[in-house]
């Protein structure tokens, strides 16, 4: 885990995906502002007393009813304001907590990173890799707690039918793969919530909140699939960045059963190799 987020994480920075913050004047009329920002379909913008000057605060479009800009204005130190070289594994941390953060440069604050922006390709391709990282490791417990045929009996004939067709699959490009590493992930989500070892091991809190977990990420990883415009439904970015929270969280966690799994298989082997 550790790897993946400096190799790609690290790597995708705040500066990729923020926008140059729009600002209005501090005298502007509040209610052609709040139309402006309609139109923009924006929910903020910064406020400067006249063009080119520092930003002073910030105003919701939804509060500018009436009098001036001014009148409405929220105190910078109200939000976060981040570096620019923020990567991303920060950013979506700092994001769980508040839709939005202000992006520091050279001269100030300069732009603004949102919820929205977790839209963007590069950010997509990062959860999608955790995703993917996630199947791997759960193909690996499903594999060392199951035995050779003991997890045929907790899937339905119709799953193994459906993952020796994906075996046949591979095997026509050259893949020669063992059947349970054709799982799909509906199918590992059945077998790791059968097993109360693998729900303690992976600490998924009970199999009513495993479930939920597993299906959040399905639902997640059809989306980023499928290149759906928006991950979530309902504005939901909050629980979105919940659940990739709780996805690292697992990864962490398995990647250091992993290791401790593969130390205590090595011990007293000797190869001809070194």
């Amino acid at each position: 885990m550790s790897d993946f987020n400096e190799v790609l994480g690290g790597r995708v920075l705040t500066s990729d995906i923020c926008e140059p913050l729009k600002c209005c004047a501090a005298g502007a009329p509040a209610d052609e502002i709040r139309a402006e920002l309609e139109r923009l379909d924006f929910t903020i913008a910064g406020v400067r007393e006249h063009e080119g000057g520092p930003v002073i605060g910030y105003v919701e479009g939804a509060a500018l009813l009436h009098g001036e800009v001014r009148d409405h204005l929220h105190d910078l130190t109200e939000v976060a304001a981040i570096p620019k070289a923020t990567d991303i594994v920060a950013l979506l941390r700092i994001l769980k907590d508040r839709p939005f953060a202000y992006v520091e440069g050279e001269s100030g604050i300069e732009a603004i990173v949102t919820w929205a922006d977790i839209n963007k390709p590069m950010v997509r391709i990062y959860i999608f890799g955790l995703i993917s990282m996630l199947e791997m490791h759960l193909s690996f417990w499903v594999a060392n707690v199951y035995g050779k045929d003991e997890w045929k009996r907790v899937l339905t004939d119709g799953r193994v039918k459906a993952a020796a067709v994906v075996q046949d699959a591979r095997r026509e490009i050259g893949q020669e793969l063992p059947l349970i590493y054709c799982l799909q992930l509906c199918d590992k989500r059945k077998l790791i919530l059968h097993s109360d070892e693998l729900v303690g091991l992976l600490c998924l809190g009970s199999k009513k909140a495993g479930r939920r977990f597993f299906k959040g990420v399905e639902v997640l990883r059809d989306a980023l699939a499928h290149s759906q415009y928006d991950l979530v439904v309902a504005n939901a970015w909050g629980d979105l960045l919940i659940l990739i929270a709780q996805i690292q969280g697992v990864l962490a966690l398995s990647d250091a059963q992993v290791e401790n799994h593969a130390e205590k298989s090595s011990k007293g082997f000797s190869g001809s190799l070194w």
